[in-house]
């Protein structure tokens, strides 16, 4: 097989389409954890922090992987892409892959572990290895095991940016500007998993088949909906009265921004609003399924609204913390 084969299979395998907007995690991870700018791009830092980096792609690409690996005869049937791509590379071929890949992982985060004096760098990649591997495969495979299909938000949203602002932030976990940080990224991980129960309801009746007990396959798709409004709608608030905790820690005129958070908050769930209302005038799951697939075309916008204002109000917070404005008001 040529390497740019090689290359193309393996890209195919660790989805990287979706790496751009997992990344967003990471990036609000070190901006609201750095001290300055300049602490980012210090000489004796920064290596560093690529080095993170490159553990987090080893691991995102692994939690693809490991799924294309597990599903292969089903992504035969709904995903015929991947289905070719692990027959082509050889299954036996991508697991050693894998293998690779978390061993490095765990060697690196040690070695950050160590010189950063951050063992919650190795903690949160041992448990994000953990539920991203266990989430496909037997006999753990979260992904049919009803409502813990949930803890798939842990890998994809919550872990991310906990991770990247512990390789950059001089705060200990029991300080409050680190607590108030968690509480955020716990809101934005509730928010964002509400998002993923509306792409679960669209995969519901294949789901079924295919004897995955996802959420939407449990509760139904008129329940999923409602419940994936509300579930936002709740980690919405988390999220910005955490934020507003943060903004008090630093200067409190940084108060401005939430009106942009809510906005992006708002626009996240807006449309699944609209659905929740006009699933009170459907009687059938397989009108309401049409209406669903027509909107899902605008589905990364959802979480790209919601992101944007928090991601802004974050590099604001850096941005007077380097220029010296602090002024903590709590």
């Amino acid at each position: 097989m040529k390497i740019r084969e090689a290359l193309h299979l393996y890209i195919t395998l660790s989805r990287w389409e979706f790496l751009p907007a997992v990344f967003i995690g990471i990036f609000i991870g070190i901006l609201i954890g750095a001290n300055s700018v300049g602490s980012i791009l210090a000489v004796d830092v920064f290596p560093f922090i690529l080095e993170g980096v490159l553990i987090f792609i080893l691991l995102f690409n692994v939690g693809f992987m490991v799924n294309c690996w597990s599903d292969w005869k089903v992504d035969e049937l709904y995903k015929t892409h991947l289905y070719k791509a692990v027959k082509n590379l050889g299954r036996r071929s991508l697991g050693a892959i894998i293998i690779i890949h978390i061993l490095l992982s765990f060697l690196l985060a040690f070695h950050l572990s160590i010189v950063l004096h951050r063992i919650e760098i190795s903690i949160l990649v041992w448990i994000g290895t953990f539920l991203g591997v266990g989430y496909s495969i037997e006999p753990i495979r979260f992904k049919k095991r009803g409502i813990l299909h949930s803890i798939v938000a842990l890998p994809i949203f919550f872990i991310p940016g906990v991770y990247s602002y512990f390789l950059v932030t001089s705060f200990t976990i029991t300080d409050l500007y680190t607590i108030f940080f968690l509480i955020a990224a716990t809101g934005i991980t509730i928010s964002h998993y509400a998002l993923i129960l509306i792409s679960q309801a669209e995969d519901q009746p294949d789901d079924k088949k295919m004897g995955l007990f996802t959420p939407a396959v449990k509760w139904g798709i008129f329940k999923t909906i409602k419940l994936s409004y509300y579930v936002n709608v709740l980690g919405s608030v988390i999220t910005i009265l955490a934020l507003m905790g943060l903004f008090l820690l630093i200067n409190i005129w940084l108060l401005i921004l939430i009106p942009l958070i809510f906005l992006g908050r708002y626009f996240s769930f807006k449309e699944v609003r609209k659905l929740v209302k006009r699933s009170k005038s459907i009687s059938s799951e397989t009108f309401l399924l049409l209406e669903l697939r027509q909107k899902m075309s605008e589905y990364p916008l959802w979480h790209a609204y919601g992101l944007s204002g928090i991601t802004i109000s974050c590099l604001c917070i850096l941005l007077v913390k380097t220029f010296g404005f602090v002024q903590p008001v709590i």
